[in-house]
């Protein structure tokens, strides 16, 4: 049986007071009643990924393709996280992936910032999930993606939970 341990996503915001900007970190994460498969399942696989984006292309390697497509039907590079690839992974316990900014934000749209999910086992059936954020520039449009994602991604860890539990009913 899966289901969500905490009532709320657990989101922290870093950023030191000299404003650089390679210094700004969204984290977001949450602890679930689910295995380190079940969770790697759903971040490594283009069914899997359904909970967060309704098509996707994965190519589970070093280099590999990992485009998550929001808008499916849109024009080819306003689709989603389209030109993002694999970065490297352990099996069940971590993926770091290029990851774009929305498509409404020309201006950042063309730089990619990274992305980790971590996949923590707590016990036999608990296990905690980090997203953590980086590669932030600062200013304008840069400002708003942060934003946005800061909002996001606790959204997606809800979603992630309520798929692992709609798996076992």
């Amino acid at each position: 049986m899966f289901r969500l341990l905490s009532a709320a996503v657990f989101v922290a915001v870093f950023s030191s007071t000299s404003a650089v900007a390679t210094d700004r970190i969204i984290v977001a994460s949450v602890e679930v009643e689910a295995s380190p498969a079940d969770i790697w399942e759903l971040w490594t696989t283009e069914e899997g990924l359904t909970f967060f984006a309704p098509q996707s292309s994965i190519d589970l390697r070093p280099g590999g393709t990992y485009e998550a497509y929001f808008a499916v039907d849109a024009p080819v590079g306003q689709r989603g996280s389209e030109g993002t690839h694999i970065l490297g992974y352990q099996h069940e316990r971590m993926l770091t992936v290029t990851w774009a900014l929305p498509p409404y934000m020309p201006d950042v749209r063309p730089h990619l910032t990274s992305l980790t999910i971590e996949i923590i086992p707590i016990s036999d059936t608990t296990t905690h999930v980090t997203i953590t954020h980086t590669g932030w520039g600062e200013g304008g449009e840069w400002d708003d993606a942060y934003v946005y994602f800061q909002q996001n991604w606790p959204q997606v860890l809800t979603a992630m939970s309520e798929a692992l539990t709609r798996a076992v009913e």
